[in-house]
């Protein structure tokens, strides 16, 4: 993503900046983006609150054009955040204090990966790999 892209992706979620930190993920930041790719963002809460953090979810539903798909970061799967905490861009906040939160989900992935992407392999050869 060029600066003229990030600097209109900002414009169009600053009211984003107010309340929450917020990065940006997938295809934008990865590479691959395609004609008809959304643009993933993560709002992060930072509150363990579930119910707050449906609140804030719902609060942003239709609050934003639907080329955004805008998601509160504590809501999703810890696959799924592991992968945002690996490549991300920050687009609202300070990028230590965002690294340093998404520590906590790194240790919480090295504990219950084995587990996790255990069940993902066809062989045990392929699950022994993992363990190196």
């Amino acid at each position: 993503m060029n600066s003229n892209e990030l600097k209109k992706l900002r414009e169009d979620l600053i009211d984003l900046k107010r309340k929450n930190e917020v990065v940006l993920f997938g295809s934008h930041v990865e590479g691959g983006v395609r004609p008809i790719s959304d643009i993933d963002v993560a709002v992060l809460s930072l509150d363990k609150d579930r119910d707050k953090n449906l609140k804030l979810q719902k609060e942003l539903l239709g609050k934003f054009p639907l080329k955004y798909d805008i998601h509160v970061f504590e809501l999703f799967p810890i696959y799924i955040q592991i992968s945002i905490v690996e490549n991300y861009l920050v687009l609202f906040g300070d990028l230590l204090d965002i690294s340093e939160y998404f520590y906590k989900y790194r240790k919480r992935w090295d504990d219950c990966k084995y587990r996790i992407l255990s069940n993902q392999f066809s062989s045990n050869k392929e699950r022994l790999s993992l363990l190196k």
